[in-house]
């Protein structure tokens, strides 16, 4: 754990990336955090990425990077809290859904296992998306389950933007607080 915690600060300090009330980020534009609230859930992300529009119906809250939301209010570099009630086991729940998914030729899982989020046990999921478009997308998914409930911290770019942007996301998906 304190290794993890090396490398991660060690990469933030590297890459000089910062979260900070008053920093700058890489266009020189003063980077504050705010925060928002709804359905429960509290998330604090940086000035330069906004609330959102998700499409996913269970949706409770979507963060996404600025200068990639859309006329629809949809990022393509986003953060999304969803909610979905479990009529089964949670582990059954999370099998039949990546069962699903890996039959699924357009979807490829990059890694799985146990983390801890939040004070949560969880599992994450890191996999990547082709649509019909040919565009590919790369999903950091964090489930965990609270009050009979599946949550999922889904952070979701484009492939190229993943890796980019993650630090950030990381951020934000550390200080999500659902209550």
């Amino acid at each position: 754990m304190v290794v993890v915690l090396i490398a991660v600060f060690g990469y933030i300090i590297v890459n000089d990336i910062q979260f900070d009330a008053a920093q700058e980020d890489s266009n020189n534009e003063s980077v504050t955090m705010l925060s928002d609230s709804k359905g429960g859930v509290v998330v604090e992300y940086p000035s330069n990425w906004v609330l959102s529009n998700s499409t996913s119906n269970d949706s409770i809250i979507a963060v996404s990077k600025g200068n990639s939301v859309d006329s629809f209010q949809i990022g393509q570099v986003n953060v999304n809290v969803e909610k979905r009630g479990l009529d089964e086991g949670f582990d059954s729940f999370l099998n039949r859904t990546y069962t699903n998914i890996g039959a699924d030729p357009a979807f490829q899982l990059v890694s799985s296992g146990d983390i801890s989020v939040n004070g949560h046990d969880a599992v994450e999921y890191i996999y990547t998306s082709s649509s019909v478009d040919g565009s590919v997308r790369q999903h950091k998914a964090i489930w965990f389950e609270k009050n009979n409930c599946a949550y999922v911290i889904m952070y979701s770019a484009p492939v190229d933007q993943f890796e980019a942007n993650l630090p950030a996301a990381d951020y934000i998906i550390e200080h999500i607080n659902i209550n």
